[in-house]
């Protein structure tokens, strides 16, 4: 019952014995366990620095139980206190460890992860050793059952997920369900036509990247600790989603895109990127040289793009002009 807090068996035994029948010699207590009294005795001393028993003066020199509430309450206290320590010493020894990333050998750097419950375990390393954010590529085929996130939804609250999904990925029902429980949990999710390879990354600090993710067994990967490559998969996890477009829940709770255009706005797109004019654009779909315009920039806000060249760009990206 108490072991999670800390406590032996016999430290247990003898503080519930205690609360019971109340406060005893070292004698009374062997007698009501059935334990050595030696052994009473190291378990009252244990008792005694978790600061869940006190004892009373000689002559009659008993052991007296602190009230649970109490008790609890100091060992929780204590326990967060050396979390806290163990936590702070934690990133003391990860500071040095980037300090020594120069020189250090490659089979330092990379690590090979083989076999698909290797691979998973991996993957669920990644995530909990994310102390600000986790940063997910996702697309099929997957290795895993198709459902939610268990370690995601464990550690929602203490960490951020941003992800990005492939429309092939949202394309199966499960994993669409999925993603909208994410989603649900505070997950920032975008959605992009292709993403160049799947991958994990903790922070700044460790990234899982598949070494054939076209193939569903996914039983080989590596692991890529602090150097240059880190820093190029972390930039190129970001590049994927300046692109990507934004995923929300719709009124009925499954994952949309936000800022997805009009088949007239994918007709326009695709006269003016061949070097249209606008008023030639307009005169082809029925339009005002106004209203081209007007559409133009909502466009170029949808994609967060600064100027029309960078619209192209972007529309390429999002998958709203149709492949060459």
């Amino acid at each position: 019952m108490l072991e999670s807090a800390g406590l032996t068996t016999a430290e247990e035994s003898t503080y519930l014995a205690l609360l019971r029948r109340g406060g005893a010699t070292v004698e009374q207590l062997a007698r009501r366990t059935g334990r050595a009294v030696t052994q009473i005795s190291r378990a009252v001393t244990g008792l005694q620095r978790k600061g869940m028993v006190h004892r009373t003066p000689a002559p009659d020199g008993l052991v007296v139980p602190v009230p649970p509430h109490e008790a609890i309450d100091q060992l929780i206290q204590r326990r967060h206190a050396e979390l806290e320590r163990i936590r702070e010493a934690a990133h003391t020894l990860a500071a040095q460890a980037r300090d020594r990333t120069v020189g250090r050998r490659t089979g330092e750097l990379i690590e090979i992860v083989q076999g698909q419950a290797s691979v998973r375990r991996a993957f669920d390393r990644v995530q909990r050793i994310a102390r600000e954010q986790v940063r997910l590529l996702v697309a099929p085929p997957y290795a895993a059952p198709k459902q939610v996130n268990g370690v995601q939804l464990e550690r929602a609250a203490l960490v951020s997920y941003r992800v990005v999904y492939t429309v092939d990925s949202l394309a199966d029902p499960a994993v669409a369900a999925a993603t909208a429980e994410h989603v649900r949990t505070g997950e920032l999710a975008r959605l992009a036509p292709t993403v160049p390879t799947k991958l994990a990354i903790a922070d700044h600090t460790l990234a899982l990247l598949p070494l054939v993710w076209e193939d569903a067994a996914q039983d080989a990967a590596v692991l890529v600790h602090p150097c240059a490559l880190l820093e190029a998969l972390v930039a190129l996890f970001e590049g994927v989603w300046a692109a990507a477009s934004p995923l929300a829940l719709s009124g009925d709770g499954a994952p949309t895109a936000i800022g997805e255009i009009s088949d007239e706005d994918r007709a326009l797109l695709s006269l003016l990127v061949t070097g249209m004019t606008d008023e030639a654009a307009g005169v082809r779909l029925g339009m005002s040289r106004r209203t081209v315009v007007r559409r133009m920039q909502n466009l170029m806000k949808t994609a967060g793009a600064q100027s029309r060249l960078q619209l192209g760009w972007r529309a390429r990206e999002r998958g709203w002009l149709p492949e060459q």
